[in-house]
């Protein structure tokens, strides 16, 4: 059974909110659930405490417009981590995907922002990571398809 990698966050901490579209405009997403198998790697995202997840674009692809040689770009995530412990959330990143602990039917959550529920009990942020402490604002990013050149 595939795993789905499960992301919400990007400024949405009420589930009432989590429409799908996030302030930063095009692209930006409040969540996002992508197979495991689009999983490409991860880097520091530019500082001590970021993490960028980069995954075969969910829009995109290769030949997209019957353009066989046009470049695909890649969706990402970026998340916020305890300072000095990206090697430590990278490594629980990918125990968690590689792993045989049982998930919901291949659902794992990655990263949940929510600490509002539908009906406005405050839950627990949710992550995977006890080194992950977030998503940065507007960093749940889907490019948006190109039509060829």
């Amino acid at each position: 059974m595939e795993k789905y990698l499960y992301f919400r966050g990007a400024g949405v901490t009420d589930e009432d909110n989590d429409d799908g579209l996030a302030a930063g405009g095009a692209g930006k997403l409040t969540s996002l659930m992508v197979p495991a198998s689009r999983f490409r790697g991860m880097v520091p995202g530019g500082s001590t405490s970021t993490v960028k997840m980069y995954f075969d674009s969910v829009k995109n692809y290769q030949g997209d417009a019957e353009q066989a040689d046009e470049n695909t770009v890649a969706d990402y995530v970026i998340l916020t981590v305890t300072a000095g412990k990206i090697r430590e959330a990278m490594t629980d990143i990918l125990r968690a995907i590689n792993g045989s602990r049982p998930t919901q039917g291949g659902f794992l959550v990655i990263a949940d922002d929510v600490t509002t529920n539908v009906a406005g009990a405050t839950v627990s942020a949710e992550y995977v990571s006890e080194h992950i402490t977030g998503i940065a604002a507007n960093n749940i990013v889907v490019e948006v398809a190109h039509t060829g050149s």
